[in-house]
């Protein structure tokens, strides 16, 4: 496995244990991090994309995720994983995300995270991000 790879596989413990700052470590200081159905949503640079993974995150229990399929050319690593959204309140919402990072220098330079908006909002609890549109 290559150092990227290890890079992209600690992003994933990281985020699971909901630690925003050591999930932003992991980028350079002009990542461009997108939620491609929420193009709205993007962020720039590792303090724009921890405050963007607080907003959305932060009264989550954990975010365990599970990587089915880790595909690696040069700098790019495309991935396929499953979400399990695990909220302090005891519901859950599951989520399938395919990815593509782009690495510069062993750190991430560009995460594209390709996911269904409607499949992820109909799941959420109410008290998860009220203000936004469930349909």
């Amino acid at each position: 496995m290559s150092a990227n790879a290890d890079c992209l596989r600690q992003l994933f413990v990281d985020i699971d244990r909901l630690d925003f700052a050591a999930v932003a470590s992991h980028c350079t200081d002009d990542c461009v991090y997108e939620d491609v159905p929420l193009e709205m949503a993007t962020a720039v640079g590792p303090a724009a994309i921890r405050a963007k993974l607080e907003l959305g995150l932060a009264s989550l229990d954990r975010l365990p995720t599970t990587i089915h399929e880790l595909v690696e050319a040069g700098d790019t690593i495309m991935v396929e994983r499953t979400e399990v959204w695990h909220h302090k309140t005891g519901e859950r919402a599951t989520l399938r995300v395919a990815a593509v990072f782009k690495f510069r220098d062993g750190k991430i330079c560009v995460w594209r995270d390709y996911w269904d908006a409607q499949t992820l909002f109909c799941q959420q609890p109410a008290t998860w991000l009220p203000d936004t549109p469930r349909s």
